[in-house]
């Protein structure tokens, strides 16, 4: 470890190329990096807008590893900030955060730390920045960056507004002399324009790099049997594959299905244990599993260049989500796929869907209320605390719909009312009803679960007397043992009559920002809940759009919605594909129709169809391709055409 590197002492000793090499094992800069980095070196403030794969962690994380002091990075989401912070510090870098969850005391450690303790980097949840006390503990570190990720949140026009952002503006007036970078991988000319006066950037250099990539491959289709269809595309480019799915239950039925058929994959989505995702993740990476079924959880802060495919089954939100996921495929550099299918009842879907998760002012109020009652919170209480709780056991006893109140407590998130994060994890209440001598001696024959049993005793010693809360997850990693294992024993000792075992799973985990007010607390969010659903309304529509229109480049779809000017078709996609089919056999339109007429009349085989059209074969075989396409027609158990 070069310690000049960490303490900040001799930088001058030390490039850029050689950090790239040392820590991140690539060999060359992605272009505009190098650039980035050089600029903000130079004390300029900076914006960089970097699509999806465009590397936009080095850009602060190299420069803040070389400035003398500590990098402070304002990140919104706590899955982005815990998953930064874990590969700075497996690369040996110390860093390190203060999100929703941290108590005062825990915040005044970090920044301790932060002054004394060689830190180079130190995440912060911008809503932090509204305690005037940290920012007073901020201004006595040796900031030598301020990063702002995620930026396009300081816009209205951005799709994940968030009002703390508005007050990132304030550490200018503290840090006037440090360099500011301003991050973002998706935002229109409008966003972008805001970013640049609301952070109050001075005289910025601009990055842009194209929302293009030469090589990717857009395809949208409609599809009768998408399983089908996907295990064609999986044979065709076996390599990691990415398949975004609607829901839990799906991802893993489908994970299942495939290993049926001899394909090596895993399922990934928030309900599982944060080990779990470790485990998957790991072997996704590996190439252990190549294939992933994973809902939209997955995939922040992933860095694999190598992903060949990745599959939409289901309609996403907006296009600022679907580029991201598919962004996630070829970032090496190499030829690759993403494919969106459809069936016919997928359309009407997702209007009933889209119908479902828009709510007003009174289904807001109506689950901030039911969620203080769930996790019995006071009038006027309640700032700070901290829980954790099922989000469908909420649901179910307040019979609340869920995809429309998890976007609420989204909502609530974004107004920095709560925090919360999708953390599954078991809540453990357990009671000893026999003493502990009677307990060791039970289980005196199984040194695991003696020493189980010994980790209770001395870290719980009213364990004999009342209901304690245990952290399973954490006490395994303590003990070097599983955590289903220590499940087991738990069962075996209620069953034996030894203790009061509940156990509760729960995937919420949430912090309180403000007191409970009921209608005071959520009377300033009015006016941006009007601007989100009618934000919402309009990327519905654009996803639509995309979806729908088969005749204009998908490429160029894309472009245009992010406010980039495109001339040319990309001549690759599905909709350029289809074109070129179109012009390269004349009256195409008039030869399906013609052989549609035919099918009219009764089964026909390819033979059939060219005898009696009397037609080049290959124009023919294109037709009844497109028709298949189209599910105009279908194959019948005789190797015949016939109507849908």
């Amino acid at each position: 470890m070069n310690t000049f590197i960490l303490n900040g002492q001799n930088s001058g000793m030390i490039q850029p190329i050689e950090l790239l090499r040392e820590y991140w094992k690539h060999s060359e800069f992605r272009n505009p990096q190098e650039a980035i980095i050089q600029n903000v070196l130079a004390n300029k403030d900076t914006f960089a807008l970097l699509p999806t794969g465009g590397g936009k962690s080095i850009c602060f994380q190299i420069p803040g590893l070389i400035l003398p002091g500590i990098c402070l990075v304002i990140s919104p989401l706590i899955a982005l900030i815990e998953d930064q912070v874990q590969n700075l510090q497996h690369k040996g870098i110390k860093a390190t955060a203060i999100v929703g969850s941290n108590s005062m005391e825990d915040i005044s450690d970090i920044l301790d730390n932060c002054m004394y303790g060689d830190y180079k980097f130190l995440y912060l949840a911008p809503e932090r920045l509204q305690q005037a006390w940290i920012i007073e503990r901020l201004e006595k570190l040796k900031i030598n960056l301020i990063a702002i990720d995620e930026a396009h949140c300081v816009s209205q026009w951005g799709h994940d507004f968030r009002p703390a952002y508005l007050q990132i503006h304030k550490l200018k007036e503290v840090f006037p002399d440090k360099p500011f970078i301003a991050l973002t991988a998706s935002a229109n000319l409008q966003a972008q324009n805001d970013i640049i006066e609301l952070l109050k950037l001075e005289k910025p250099t601009v990055f842009k790099k194209s929302f293009y990539r030469d090589n990717l491959y857009y395809g949208v289709y409609k599809v009768e049997d998408k399983e089908q269809t996907i295990f064609k595309i999986l044979h065709k480019n076996p390599a990691p594959t990415i398949i975004y799915a609607r829901n839990r239950k799906q991802c893993q039925l489908f994970s299942e299905k495939l290993n049926q058929l001899n394909f090596q994959s895993t399922f990934f989505h928030g309900g599982l244990s944060s080990n779990e995702k470790k485990k998957r993740l790991k072997s996704w990476l590996d190439e252990k599993t190549p294939i992933i079924v994973a809902t939209n959880a997955f995939g922040m802060g992933i860095d694999k260049d190598n992903v060949k495919n990745v599959i939409h089954i289901q309609i996403p939100e907006n296009i600022e989500s679907y580029y991201q996921e598919a962004g996630r495929a070829g970032r090496n550099g190499d030829k690759a796929f993403t494919t969106l299918l459809i069936n016919h009842e997928d359309i009407q879907l997702n209007h009933i869907s889209f119908s479902n998760t828009l709510f007003d002012k009174d289904f807001l109020l109506l689950v901030y209320r039911k969620l203080n009652n769930f996790l019995r919170i006071a009038y006027g209480e309640g700032f700070n605390s901290q829980h954790s709780f099922n989000f469908n056991a909420f649901c179910t006893l307040y019979k609340l719909p869920t995809k429309k109140t998890f976007n609420a407590l989204q909502f609530l998130d974004r107004q920095s009312i709560v925090k919360f994060s999708q953390n599954f994890g078991s809540k453990t209440n357990i009671q000893f009803t026999a003493s502990s001598s009677v307990l060791l001696d039970y289980a005196s024959t199984d040194e695991n679960e003696e020493n189980f049993l010994l980790h209770l005793i001395r870290n719980y010693p009213g364990i004999n007397e009342f209901k304690i809360d245990l952290n399973l997850e954490k006490i395994s990693e303590l003990i070097d043992s599983e955590v289903e294992l220590l499940k087991n024993y738990l069962l075996k000792w209620q069953e034996n009559d030894l203790c009061i075992y509940e156990p509760e799973d729960n995937d919420i985990s949430m912090v309180f920002c403000e007191a409970r007010e009921d209608d005071r607390t959520l009377y300033r969010t009015l006016p941006y809940l009007k601007q989100q659903n009618d934000l919402k309304k309009k990327q519905f529509k654009s996803m639509l759009f995309y979806v729908e229109n088969n005749d204009i480049c998908k490429n160029k779809i894309i472009l245009h919605y992010f406010d980039e000017e495109c001339l040319k078709d990309c001549e690759k996609c599905s909709s350029c594909l289809k074109k070129k089919k179109n012009e390269v056999i004349p009256n195409l339109k008039k030869l399906t129709t013609d052989i549609t007429t035919l099918l009219e009349i009764g089964p026909r085989s390819i033979e059939d169809i060219e005898q009696l059209l009397e037609t080049n074969s290959k124009h023919i075989q294109t037709a009844i391709m497109l028709l298949l396409e189209e599910n105009r027609i279908t194959p019948n158990e005789n190797n015949q055409y016939i109507l849908k």
